[in-house]
């Protein structure tokens, strides 16, 4: 349980906090710009959600096609969930539901995955595979 609340709760957490907040009407139409602040923030949430699902991945007790590749199942999680998430804003009165928002979230994870394989995973060991594999019986 104590593993639970250490590597797997916060990428539920996470993705329920985008869920509510995407659910509140916002208080005008956004204008729709190739790069503003709101694209940064969407690479920033996804960014930060596919940290948490990486990490919640590599972590888990039993050898599983999510643990054997964690950066792709991460990838493929997170981008759909990101393309739910726009879907999902098409029903809230006053969100628009934009194909651009989409592509800075997959920008984030992207950028997100690339540091994790290529720097994180080798400076700190928070971020590398764990050893605490049971067999399956």
């Amino acid at each position: 349980m104590k593993s639970f609340f250490r590597y797997h709760f916060w990428v539920i957490a996470w993705a329920l906090i985008i869920f509510i907040q995407s659910s509140f009407p916002a208080i005008e139409i956004p204008k729709v710009e190739w790069i503003s602040m709101d694209k940064v923030i969407h690479m920033g949430v996804f960014g930060l959600l596919v940290m948490l699902c990486y990490i919640s991945f590599i972590n888990l007790k039993h050898q599983n096609t999510f643990k054997s590749s964690p950066l792709l199942w991460s990838a493929v999680l997170t981008i759909i969930y990101g393309a739910s998430d726009e879907i999902h804003q098409y029903f809230v009165p006053n969100r628009s539901s934009e194909v651009l928002d989409w592509m800075a979230d997959i920008l984030g994870i992207i950028i997100m995955l690339l540091l994790i394989k290529y720097y994180l995973s080798k400076k700190f060991n928070f971020f590398k595979i764990s050893s605490n594999v049971e067999t399956a019986v």
